[in-house]
Order: structure tokens, then sequence, then C-alpha cells
């Protein structure tokens, strides 16, 4: 007889044999599993074995492991007989399999279903979550970091055993849940392990190949350091000088013997590669379209090395790569050779390049350092100073000098006032959202920066007195509903006295036009408040519409701008004067909204032509993006979008004092395209420091604005 099928449901307990059996099973199987999880074992091979342990335990015929993959989906990392379940037997078997993943997932809960059974909670759109099969399905997730799901282990098992033991296998599919979260977890410790390690071991070789100029001494670090960073046999760099390269450096020796026969040949093999340019890697085979010198020098030099890997890379600091100039071979390389290399040589490769990218700058300063000329400028200066009498007038009628150039400079050199002032990037075309009643906010059905359309839904409120107003609408419309169909029913037979069945025709048609009125009252209120009649007091908030006169409306989109309105107003009750959500059109124009402190106004608006009395003219503003802040941009400030009174500075608690809202227009046709703000860095919140060009006064007042203001208020106004 099949144990699975000794008992049937509600015979008495089951088989004693058969659970004694399956008792032994499953304390195997945890003990396997229990072992496996504490090894080092790659993620392929041990889900794979820790499936296969699993479903003996249970004598399961089919399973699967999913695991969350980076952009948060669950991806197949392992299964057994998987196919031979059945979800394509029935229509929607897939999409109802692939929904019952998404919502366990989500809730991280175990679920058990039936064969045949819908999962409780399902939506009406979309595919049920459902197990289509003619087996029991058993989902248990994967948890980590205060139950954090990042996967789930499914399984699937034969629908003859007995209803009373399903409880047992799912309790087992949780535990062994439980083994792979301790795996996970390892795993994920010892990354985090290694990968500080790795971090520490380059930062302190930052440091010391940072720690001299020296060319000797800074390649004799990248050398012997990088050597074991790499974990290759032998690491040499070379610099060049001029047009020849030099081998300043070979790990494991003190000095370089350049006069050497292998250093000669390896001094050749540098000079080629960096006249191609091309990072060179030799794996044990030699490639017939290398470029002829390049090819001759490995050949050359191998004979002398032998060794078995060979990779030569250029490495090129960010300061040498000027594309206004003519490109030069890199200013210094690395030679890494292995003889006894492992099989996998991507490792070592992709460690080079990180030792590369740190060792160009360290190299690159050092021999800049070594190319300072110092004679030509230190004589002349000391011939001065003798001419002067000695180095104590020298300094003395330096310092005369300098500072009489310097008032000079500060009364008569010209040049442009800038004053400061912050602001951020946002569409041109924006609005806020408000409730067009007093509620509680229930539910948000959009993220912070989702795109929506027009009308889309936004907000969930709820109001109690509209829930009263709806009901009572709603009880009424149903007294009236019954009183429509008593009357009815008096009139069916109708009545011989004419004056009675006038007199019940008339109350018929008043309560068909009060029900008819109230059901008009009722659309009235739905179509205003975006409610249900279903879910009294319940209404919704959806996107507005964009302005008659924007083009391509069909193509429009808003985009929520607002950030942390879940934590804020989740659950409060707002007014209909209070903001919820910020949209914008971003991909629409753009500009800056600029706070200038009220302090800058009179400059500002001194500095228009005309006084500003003109609302078109305009002053120049230079830009500096917080996320870019190596380059400056330009924009517009026109006269009529600056604001004309000064307001409280509600966004800063630092600032005190209150400021005046203009906006800042950007990418404008009449600025060079150069100084246009490229679209990748149009982000809205983005903050953005300005300096507004006021015109060319003297380069004292300019520079030191601030502290002129400042001694004027505080002294020269005070008498």
């Amino acid at each position: 007889m099949n144990p699975k099928t000794t008992n049937a449901p509600g015979d008495g307990p089951p088989d004693p044999n058969t659970l004694k059996r399956l008792t032994k099973q499953i304390d195997e199987a945890f003990e396997e599993v229990a072992k496996l999880s504490g090894l080092n074992h790659p993620p392929t091979t041990f889900y794979q074995e820790f499936l296969q342990r699993v479903l003996a335990g249970i004598e399961a015929p089919a399973g699967a492991v999913w695991i969350r993959t980076p952009q948060g989906f669950l991806q197949l990392q392992c299964q057994l007989n998987l196919d031979k379940v059945g979800l394509d037997k029935h229509r929607l078997g897939r999409q109802a399999h692939n929904e019952l993943l998404r919502q366990t997932f989500q809730s991280s809960k175990p679920a058990m279903l039936e064969p045949m059974a819908r999962l409780g909670g399902m939506g009406e759109a979309g595919p049920p979550a459902a197990n289509l099969t003619e087996y029991l399905c058993l989902l248990a997730p994967i948890l980590v970091d205060d139950q954090k799901a990042v996967g789930l282990l499914e399984i699937w098992q034969e629908p003859a055993w007995d209803p009373r033991v399903h409880p047992t296998h799912l309790n087992y599919t949780v535990q062994m849940a439980g083994y792979a979260s301790n795996y996970v977890r390892n795993t994920q410790n010892r990354q985090a392990q290694n990968e500080y390690a790795a971090w520490t071991q380059v930062e302190s070789f930052a440091r010391q190949i940072h720690s001299s100029l020296n060319p000797s001494e800074t390649a004799f670090q990248i050398a012997n350091e990088g050597r074991r960073l790499i974990g290759c046999d032998r690491l040499s760099v070379a610099i060049r000088y001029h047009r020849k390269a030099v081998v300043e450096a070979v790990s494991g020796s003190d000095v370089v013997e350049r006069a050497s026969n292998q250093v000669v040949l390896m001094r050749k093999l540098f000079d080629a590669v960096l006249a191609w340019d091309e990072k060179l890697v030799f794996k044990g085979e030699k490639d017939e379209t290398l470029p002829p010198d390049v090819y001759e020098a490995l050949d050359a030099y191998l004979e002398e090395s032998n060794a078995k890997l060979l990779v030569l890379q250029p490495i090129r600091d960010e300061r040498e790569k000027d594309p206004k100039k003519p490109k030069k071979p890199a200013r210094s390389a690395l030679l890494m050779e292995c003889f006894e290399p492992p099989e996998q040589t991507e490792p070592l490769i992709q460690r080079l390049e990180i030792v590369g990218n740190h060792a160009a700058p360290a190299l690159y300063n050092a021999a800049e350092h070594k190319r300072i000329p110092f004679r030509f400028l230190w004589l002349p200066l000391a011939k001065i100073q003798d001419g002067l009498g000695g180095k104590t007038r020298a300094i003395v009628y330096s310092i005369l000098a300098v500072l009489a150039l310097l008032v000079t400079a500060m009364i008569m050199v010209p040049y442009p006032l800038r004053l400061e002032a912050k602001g951020q990037l946002v569409p041109v075309e924006r609005t806020w959202v408000y409730s067009p009643r007093e509620g509680q906010i229930r539910n948000f059905k959009i993220e912070q920066g989702s795109v929506v359309r027009p009308d889309d839904e936004l907000v969930e409120m709820f109001d109690p007195q509209l829930q009263s107003e709806i009901d009572d609408i709603n009880k009424r419309i149903a007294q009236a509903d019954t009183q429509i169909r008593y009357l009815r029913s008096r009139l069916s037979p109708p009545p011989t006295d004419p004056v009675m069945k006038g007199q019940i025709e008339g109350e018929l048609a008043q309560e068909t036009a009060k029900k008819f009125a109230l059901d008009k009252r009722l659309k009235e209120i739905e179509r205003i408040f975006n409610c249900d009649r279903q879910k009294p007091g319940y209404f919704t908030i959806r996107a507005p519409k964009f302005s008659p006169t924007k083009t391509q409306l069909a193509s429009a989109r808003w985009t929520i701008l607002s950030a942390d309105f879940r934590e804020q107003l989740q659950n409060r009750t707002v007014r209909p004067s209070d903001p919820i959500l910020r949209l914008g059109n971003k991909e629409d124009r753009w500009e800056i909204e600029l706070k200038i402190p009220q302090k800058h106004i009179g400059q500002v608006l001194k500095a228009f032509p005309n006084q500003g009395a003109d609302p078109e003219s305009v002053l120049e503003v230079d830009l500096l993006v917080s996320s870019v802040p190596t380059h400056t941009y330009k924009g517009l400030l026109y006269r009529k979008h600056v604001a004309r009174e000064a307001v409280p500075n509600r966004d800063d608690h630092n600032e005190s004092e209150p400021i005046v809202f203009a906006y800042v227009q950007i990418n404008d046709p009449r600025i060079p395209e150069e100084y246009h703000i490229p679209k990748g860095l149009l982000v809205t919140g983005v903050e953005i420091h300005a300096k507004i060009r006021c015109g060319d006064h003297p380069l004292g007042y300019s520079l030191f604005y601030g502290v002129w203001e400042f001694f004027y208020e505080k002294v020269i106004f005070a008498f």
C-alpha cells in the first residue's frame, strides 16, 4: 500500500510507521541542511544541494528557490522537476503562480494552497493568486534583516498525503527557509568583511604612494605594495620622460639595474606599448594581431622572463586627458607578471586596474614635480634683493609696492558685483494639490517621483460628515423606493374610486420626483468629490488637468515633486487650504526658484536697465549646481519675474531675514549652448548657488560689498 494513502481524511490518525519514517527523514534533512548552511559554498552550489535535501526530507516531487534581484524582482535561482507540476496545463496557471509568488513575497508570510485553491485577499484586476495545479503548494519566505524577504522557498507536494500532515509539511518548509536565511546572512557578513579589508588595504596603499614626490620612492611603493594587493609574482613600474620610458622600480628589488638585459628588454616593451597606447594582455598564447613593434618586444622579453601571464597597463591621469591638445602617450605604465597564474585571471587584471587608478595621479605628481624649473626664477629675484640693500629692505619695499598696487586696483579697476542667493530647480509648469473639503488622508496611491496623467487618482480620503450625508441620502432613497413600491401596489389593480386613484397617483409622482432629486444630489456629490456611493465617506483627489493653451496635451504628464508626504500626512486631517502634493511637468521647460535676501534686493533692482522700469529688462546670473560643483552655468533674471514684496523664509530655520522670490530662466536661446544646464541635471529640488551680476563697480566695493554694507549700517548710519 502507498504510504501516502494509508489513511483517508477522517479515518483516524495516520499510519504510525509512515509518521515514524517521515519524522526520521525530516530530522536527517534538518541536520544536513543545518551543516550545509554553515559552509562557504557559492550560491549556485548551495541552493542546488539545499533544494535536493529539502525535497528528499518530505518526499516532495518538485520545488524551486526564488531570489530577489537588485532591481526588486524574483528570479529563479534553481529548481527540480518544476516543469512536471503542470503550471501550463491551465490557461492562467503560469500567471496565477507568478501572482502567488509576488503576493507571498510582499507579505513575507508563509502560505499553503491546496490544489485548485486561491489565496485570500485578491484584487479584482489582473490574474488571481492561485494554485491551478493538482499538487499542494507550500511557500515560505527567506528572511533577513528584521524580517525583510530576500527570496522564497517553494515546495510542491503530492495531494495523496493525509491533509492532517499538511501543517507538518508547511512547518518543515518554514524551518528550511530559516536555514536558507542563515546562509544569506552568513554570506552577507563574509562579503562585508572582505570588502572592508580590501578597502582598508587600498586606502593604506593610497596614503603610502602619495607620501613622497620622489619618482623612485613613489614607484618603489607602488611596485611592492601593489604586488601584494594584486597577488601577482612581479610588478614593475615605468615613467615616461620625454619620449623614452624609464623602469623606476621592480617589486622585490631595492635597486633597478638599468643596464641588465632583462630591464633593457622590459624598457623596450614599455616603449612599444606606450606608443601603441593600448593594454597588452598575454595569457600563454601570443596574439598575431598585435602591432609588429609590440609583438617583437613581447617575444624578446618573454624569452628572458618566462611569464605565463603578462599584463602591461598604460595608466593616464585625468590631467593628461585634455581634449584641446593632441593626445600623447601615457605618462606611466604598470607591468604585472605571473609565473604560475590561477585558472581565473580576470580578478588579477581587475585588481591591477584598481592599483593603476590610484597609482596614476601619484606618478603624475612625482613626474611633474621633478620637471619644475627653479634657477631661471630665483636667480633674478636674488639679484634684485641684493640691489635693494638686503633682505629686509627688499621685503619692506615689496610690501609697500604691493599695497600701493592693491589700493589702486581696488579703486580704479572695475569688477562686476555678484550678489549671492540660493534656489532650487523646479519645472515651470507646477501646481499644488488641495483637498476639496476637510477630511482624513487614508491612502496615497502614488510614490515620490511617480508620473501620472491628468485625472489619475492620487489620494484617498475619508470624511465622516460626507459619510453621514451620503448615508442619509441613501436612506431617504431607500424610503422613497419603499413608498413607491407600496403606492404602485395600491394601483394594481386600480381602485374604483377616482378620487382615491388620483390621490395615490399624486403621491406616487411626488415620491418619484423626490427620489429623482435625491439621486441627482448623490450623483452631484460623487462628481464634485470623486467619491463612490458604495464606500460612503471616502473620496478621491485626482491629478489636475493642464491648461487648455498647452500644446501636446495628450503626451503631457505630471510628476510627483513632494517628498516624505507619506510620513508627514498619512492619517492626518487636512483642510481645503492645506497643500498636500506638489506636481510638476518635468518634460516641459525648467526654471530656478531663487530666494534673494532682502538686504540685496535694492542692489538687484538698481542693476536693471532704467532702474527696472521695463519688465523685460534682464540680468545675467551665474549658476552652480550642487551635484556638479565644478562647472558654472548661466541664466537670465527678468524684472517681471522678481516678486514685489518680501516674505519670511519659512524653509530655512537658520535664516531669519525675509527673502524675495525670483525666477531665473535657464537654457534660454539668448544663452550660449555651452552654458545650458544638461537635461540629466534637471532634477527637482536640486540646490542651486547663484550669483546675480549687478553691473561693474570698483574692485574693492565688489569684493567687500558685505563688509561695506555692514560698516555703513552699523557705523555711518548710526551717527
